[in-house]
Formats: C-alpha cells, sequence, structure tokens
C-alpha cells in the first residue's frame, strides 16, 4: 500500500498537511505581490481609520451643542419660582 506524501499519520487520526504553495512568477515576483497586497491593505485601513474620526469628532460636536443648548437656558418661566436654599 503507497501512503500519500500529504497525509500524516498521528496515534489518533490521520492528519492532512496542506502542499506547499506554488511562487508564481518565482521569489522576486512573490514579494512583490505580497508588498502590494499589504500596502493596499494598509492604505484602506488608514482611509477608513480616518472616516472614522472624522465622524465621530462631527457626532461628538453635535452632542457637545445638544449638551450646551440644554445647560445654557436662561429662559425664565413664568411660574417659575427661585430657589431659596440656605445650607
Amino acid at each position: 500500500m503507497i501512503i500519500s506524501n500529504s497525509l500524516k499519520f498521528n496515534k489518533y487520526k490521520i492528519i492532512k498537511i496542506m502542499p506547499k504553495s506554488k511562487k508564481r512568477g518565482g521569489e522576486k515576483a512573490h514579494r512583490k505581490r505580497v508588498n502590494s497586497r499589504n500596502s493596499n491593505i494598509a492604505g484602506v485601513q488608514k482611509k477608513m481609520q480616518e472616516e472614522y474620526s472624522a465622524e465621530m469628532t462631527k457626532r461628538f460636536e453635535e452632542y457637545k451643542k445638544t449638551l450646551s443648548a440644554d445647560t445654557e437656558s436662561t429662559e425664565v418661566m413664568a411660574n417659575e419660582q427661585p430657589l431659596n436654599i440656605k445650607l
């Protein structure tokens, strides 16, 4: 019986080993593709981070405006009495 090179026998089960991938065009072309992919991923991550930061800054400013609008209300209601609290 011939055992395939892609199978390895463990004490309890058969383990499949993935074959080594081919590097199309050689090592130099492979490194070029990997560098291109990594730089593309890094660029997309940077762009998404900038968009996220800009959106969060915008929402935080809107939130601060709503808070300041709530606290800066100096209008006095007609039936409102001032509080006279003595400590």
